[in-house]
């Protein structure tokens, strides 16, 4: 087997062997924004109990339109921080994507993201900012809209990053909302999310010394 083939098939099974663990059921999660090494993080946060459910989350979930007053709304993922007295960008990056079955494209549709009297668009980018006070249980509010009058009832996929002055910017994170969608087919989708977006724990590490053997077999010969 050739060096490329070799590091292929170790980096192919490290993501095979995450995407099993994603099919693992966890329960709702709420974003948490904290730092690590000078970089903002995300996380799975249960604001009821305090409780980090998972310390390196990056794809979180959502219902939209549970209020029949506001059929194409929402107001989770709630956010909170351990970052008191830092203000908080969340910067929405343009681009929506729908869930056709097996996996995410383009969609015509578009969403709106607002807190208190800001608005971000994914037709565009854009960002809210908060300031983060003890005990922060921040709900945005999530707004599907359609290209043209209403939406139609979908899975869909935001991504966004989380800045603040001093620190670096964190690396892009996800929202997969569900619009009059079973439960089976919103959970197929964050499934999907997580074995696509999200770089397979440890996969690059591998990568790195996958390669570092190889070159020093080159270097032997």
């Amino acid at each position: 087997m050739s060096v490329r083939s070799a590091i292929i098939a170790s980096v192919s099974a490290i993501a095979l062997a995450s995407a099993s663990h994603a099919g693992v059921k966890e329960p709702h999660a709420d974003l948490f924004i904290s730092a690590s090494g000078g970089l903002l993080t995300t996380a799975g946060w249960d604001h009821a109990s305090g409780e980090i459910l998972d310390p390196a989350q990056r794809v979180f979930e959502a219902e939209l339109g549970l209020d029949p007053a506001f059929p194409f709304s929402g107001d989770e993922p709630g956010i909170g921080s351990d970052l008191v007295g830092a203000t908080i960008s969340f910067n929405l990056l343009a681009g929506l994507g729908e869930w056709n079955g097996t996996a995410f494209g383009a969609s015509t549709a578009g969403l709106l993201a607002s807190y208190a009297g800001q608005d971000a668009l994914s037709t565009t980018g854009g960002s809210f900012s908060f300031l983060v006070s003890q005990g922060l249980d921040l709900h945005p509010e999530f707004t599907l809209f359609g290209a043209s009058g209403d939406p139609a009832n979908g899975i869909y996929l935001a991504s966004f990053t989380v800045s603040s002055a001093g620190y670096g910017t964190s690396s892009t994170a996800w929202i997969v909302f569900n619009l009059g969608m079973s439960e089976a087919e919103h959970e197929a989708a964050v499934e999907w999310a997580n074995a696509n977006l999200v770089p397979a724990p440890g996969a690059l590490a591998a990568l790195a010394g996958l390669l570092t053997s190889a070159r020093s077999r080159t270097r032997r010969r």
